[in-house]
Order: C-alpha cells, then structure tokens, then sequence
C-alpha cells in the first residue's frame, strides 16, 4: 500500500514502547512507573492532561462562584440616583459620608450613586431597567421630570413609604401629583387623586453642600425599594430632620426581617 494513504499517530511514547506492545485496553501503575521518565511523561501527557486541564478549569470556577456568593458577598446597601444634572459635583465624598453612617455590615458591603440624563436613549433604558428590577432606592431629578414620571407613576406614594413621625415632619416639603391611568392603547383615560410622591430638596443644605447645582431638585422613592432602612436614613440627611426618626424605623425593619 502507497505510504502516503497510511496514517500514523503521533505520540510522546516510542513505537516499541512496552504500553503499546501490550494487547489490554489498559495498563498498570506498575508498567507505567516502570517506564523511563520521559514516555511515563509523554503517556501521562497523551491520556490526562485533557482531563487534568478541565478539571482545574472547573474547580477555579467553582471557587470564583462561592467567593463572590459565599465568603465574600458584597451586597449594595443603598443606592442613589440622579437624573438629568443632578448628580453633586462631590458624589465620591457624599457617597463616603453615607458609607460611614447608615452602617454597612459587612467590609464588602457599598452603597452607590449613579447619573443618567434621560434623552439618550440608552441611559433611560438603563435607568428604567435598573428602576424596574428594584435597584434604585432613591432618586433625585429636576422638578419637570419629577412631574413627568409621577404622573406615570414611577414613584412611591411617601403616605405609604415614610413612618408616620417622619411624614409629618416632611409635610411642608411634600409635592403632589396625580397618576395617569392609560388604557390598551397607552392613551390617558383618567387621572388619580393627587399623591404625595416627591419631596422638594431646593433649601437642602445638605445637598448644596456636596455640589448641588440645579434650582428644584426633588427627591423621590423608588416604587420598589431594596433598602428602605438605610433610604430612610439618606432622606433624614437630604432634609435635615432628626435621624432618630428614620434609625427607630430601621431599626423596627431589621427585628423583623
């Protein structure tokens, strides 16, 4: 037969090497550790270097997944967001201060701020993504979008959020607005009464002391909040009321949770 059609496999190991003189599917560790180091080397290479390589490949991706998810979990524990200019020009330091007094339980544990102007069409996809799936526990916007996304009634009626003693406190600064009630076809059939779903940040010196530029920021809770405890405590902060207010709420929040 013409040598070209033949095909031979290639290996570490020498033709007449004693694995392949053998007529078994398999060999012992005695003729393998009987071999001289390189075809021992060469067969280890040829039958479980494959294997050895997966298996390492999977316990690394295990150990990634329980580090993140087990032993070192970082969850965020409040998290702000600015629409439309409203982000303090000294986030980073605001986003310390907040670090250090709502009390994070864990060294992994954060909190975040994040700005999204709403005319680019994939900020506000992400925005309303993130809004959506319950990540945003506060949000602070010009009072003209306060009013556009109230009425489409992506806020929190604060008669429901806020305990009792901090509602009353906050009275003054509520701002109302009534919600759309669209039909099939996304046409406006009716509107509800007015809700108190905005709280109106334009003497707030805590704000202004972090950079607050705009005139009429309002602040605003997000309709399904992750941490309402600590929000509490940011909205105490944002307004200057007294924080024992929203400390005794989450401190009621972590009994029965």
């Amino acid at each position: 037969m013409d040598s070209k059609y033949i095909k031979f496999k290639k290996t570490a190991l020498d033709d007449d090497a004693m694995i392949y003189q053998r007529s078994k599917d398999t060999v012992t560790k005695e003729e393998i550790k009987s071999l001289p180091f390189r075809q021992r080397l060469g067969y280890y290479k040829d039958y479980y270097l494959k294997i050895t390589l997966v298996v390492i490949a999977a316990a690394v991706l295990i150990f990634s997944i329980l580090n993140t998810t087990v032993f070192n979990r970082s969850e965020c524990r409040l998290s702000l967001c600015f629409l439309n200019g409203a982000l303090p020009a000294q986030s980073d330091e605001m986003d310390l201060f907040f670090e250090e007094e709502i009390g994070l339980e864990s060294k992994n544990d954060f909190m975040r701020s994040d700005t999204y102007a709403l005319d680019n069409y994939q900020m506000d996809m992400a925005y309303k993504t993130r809004l959506m799936a319950g990540a945003i526990d506060l949000i602070i916007c010009p009072y003209d979008l306060f009013l556009e996304q109230s009425e489409q009634g992506l806020f929190c009626d604060l008669r429901e959020y806020l305990p009792e003693d901090m509602y009353a406190q906050l009275s003054d600064l509520l701002l109302e607005n009534k919600v759309a009630e669209t039909d099939d076809l996304g046409e406006t059939v009716s509107y509800s009464e007015p809700i108190p779903m905005g709280i109106d940040l334009s003497d707030s010196s805590f704000y202004q002391q972090y950079g607050g530029a705009i005139e009429d920021p309002v602040l605003c809770a997000a309709w399904r909040p992750e941490n309402h405890g600590n929000a509490l405590k940011a909205i105490a902060y944002f307004t200057g009321i007294d924080i024992s207010l929203a400390e005794t709420e989450s401190e009621t929040e972590d009994l029965t949770s």
